[in-house]
């Protein structure tokens, strides 16, 4: 993932030749251990690499931990662990194993191979709403306050994801062998426009970590040279409205979007006028006495009270379910004497 995870032990690139040998012997050892693991495609003439990113089907392990399995086969001097990532050496050279599930051990291959072109990719379609990953394409839609948000995977069909993005899949499935190639694909996006990929319009995270990348510096440059000549007979692509590409979105892969993004705008809506209703602001008016943890327990222990009481009437039922439900009918008033009597009984 970008061979800068180990900090203090020594490690240097490989050539091709030896970065094949290595790929073969890691992966031959895994298959061993009865662990299914794959190694992303690279572009044909890459020829020297910084690292190795395996893919571990998770589920393979069968339970077993993973920093154990390095350390008795791998025996390596130092392991970073980060999240679904162990980083570690190996013969002076760092390898990344990132634990994939089953659900998504086709698309994680996808998006990591040919280097930085999965980072581009994402970069488009962050612009137009949604989030390409190792998960497929997931919409991502805000709330107009801002706060909270919508999210929902449209598809793990990497090539449907493509097509959809605006990219050539007959292009894709031919390969590439020169890093240009990758460039000139992202460029040749229908969606293309320049200014998205620039640091200035990366939000912090995106900007300290593309900083560290190659490929991604390489590519500003590509675009600043070559993509000029190639764009002086295109007109960027100029971006609509978040909610444009939704309905497109909706067409393409035949999924029912909007209308759930409507029902979850009126429960965002509900939440709110419920937390108008009863907060900590409003408690502290009725019970001066009642401040920072002593209240947040409170708070907990009231609706803990309300859920327990509606599951003696529905049993069955969804206690956050119900407990919505009943305050949404209640009034603030009702509410509020409620938690008085709850309170006040118990002390």
């Amino acid at each position: 993932m970008g061979g800068q995870a180990l900090k203090s032990t020594y490690t240097r690139r490989y050539s091709k030749e030896e970065y094949e040998r290595l790929c073969d012997t890691v992966l031959t050892r895994l298959k061993s251990l009865g662990i299914e693991s794959r190694v992303p495609k690279s572009f044909g003439a890459k020829d020297s690499f910084g690292d190795l990113d395996v893919l571990i089907l998770a589920e393979s392990l069968k339970g077993k931990d993973m920093r154990e399995i390095i350390e008795q086969h791998f025996a390596p001097n130092e392991i970073y662990h980060n999240s679904h990532v162990f980083s570690f050496d190996y013969k002076e050279f760092q390898i990344d194993f990132i634990l994939v599930k089953t659900k998504y051990w086709d698309t994680s291959y996808q998006y990591y191979s040919y280097n930085d072109l999965g980072n581009l990719i994402g970069r488009i379609s962050y612009q137009m709403g949604f989030r390409y990953g190792h998960y497929g394409l997931k919409l991502v839609y805000r709330h107009p306050d801002g706060g909270r948000k919508f999210e929902k995977i449209l598809s793990q069909d990497t090539f449907a994801i493509l097509d959809f993005l605006g990219f050539n899949v007959k292009e894709y499935l031919k390969g590439f062998y020169e890093l240009e190639e990758i460039f000139d694909y992202v460029i040749e996006c229908e969606y293309f426009n320049p200014k998205i990929f620039q640091y200035e319009a990366l939000n912090h995270q995106n900007k300290t970590r593309n900083k560290k990348r190659k490929n991604y510096a390489a590519f500003l440059e590509y675009i600043e040279t070559k993509g000029k000549q190639q764009m002086q007979y295109r007109t960027p692509y100029e971006y609509k409205d978040k909610d444009y590409y939704v309905r497109l979105a909706e067409d393409f892969f035949g999924i029912d979007i909007v209308n759930q993004i409507e029902d979850w705008k009126k429960e965002v809506e509900r939440d709110k006028a419920i937390a108008e209703k009863f907060n900590g602001h409003k408690i502290m008016e009725h019970v001066p006495t009642l401040k920072g943890k002593e209240l947040g327990n409170a708070i907990t222990n009231f609706k803990k009270h309300i859920k327990d009481e509606l599951l003696k009437e529905e049993p069955d039922g969804d206690p956050d379910y119900m407990y919505k439900l009943w305050m949404d009918r209640c009034s603030a008033h009702f509410i509020m004497r409620q938690f008085k009597t709850f309170y006040y009984g118990d002390n």
